[in-house]
This record gives C-alpha cells, sequence and structure tokens, in this order.
C-alpha cells in the first residue's frame, strides 16, 4: 500500500507542482528527452497498479512506481519509467517531489 495518496500526487503534478530532488533526476529526465509537460502527463497517468513498494530512508519516505509511459500516441512506443515520488507540503500547497525518474 502506497505511503502518498496518489489522488494527490496527480493533482499537484496536473497542476505543474513538481520538484526534483537534486541534480541526478533533473539529469536522468533530460537525457531522457523528456520536457517538463511530458513528466507531468507520465505522474498523473499513474494508477494504483503501477504502484511497486514504499522506500524509507533517514530522512524522508519515496513510493515507487513503475509505468509504461507512451510519449507519442502516434508512434505507440512506451518507455518503462521507475520513478520514486513523494508528497510535500508548502503551506496549502502540495508539491510532487520527483526522487528518482529513469528507465
Amino acid at each position: 500500500m502506497a505511503h502518498f495518496n496518489l489522488d494527490e500526487i496527480r493533482e499537484a503534478a496536473s497542476l505543474g507542482n513538481i520538484k526534483y530532488n537534486g541534480r541526478k533526476v533533473d539529469k536522468d529526465i533530460r537525457n531522457l528527452g523528456y520536457t517538463a509537460t511530458e513528466v507531468s502527463n507520465c505522474i498523473t497517468s499513474l494508477t494504483t497498479k503501477d504502484f511497486h513498494k514504499t522506500e524509507i530512508y533517514a530522512d524522508a519516505k519515496f513510493d515507487v512506481y513503475i509505468k509504461d509511459f507512451i510519449r507519442d500516441e502516434n508512434k505507440q512506443l512506451s518507455d518503462r519509467i521507475y520513478m520514486k515520488l513523494r508528497l510535500l507540503e508548502d503551506g496549502a500547497i502540495q508539491i510532487v517531489q520527483v526522487g528518482s525518474f529513469h528507465l
């Protein structure tokens, strides 16, 4: 069972409230050639079936999802994306923090 509410994760992502957890995540996303919109679309398309596990660290918990994501509907080719996500609160605004995003 996921630690964070998936509906809240999808809602925050749909609003563009996404933060990358460090340079490695940003680099991995750029190496895939994903735009911010594509990252958002990938996260908002998650379902409970995509949930894999929750990873617990000394200072944070992340829910791990594995998603077969189709970037271009015309090509029907998918990327199998491994991502670690968690929700952060900034006042009344929820933000999805992406801890990993790669193949």
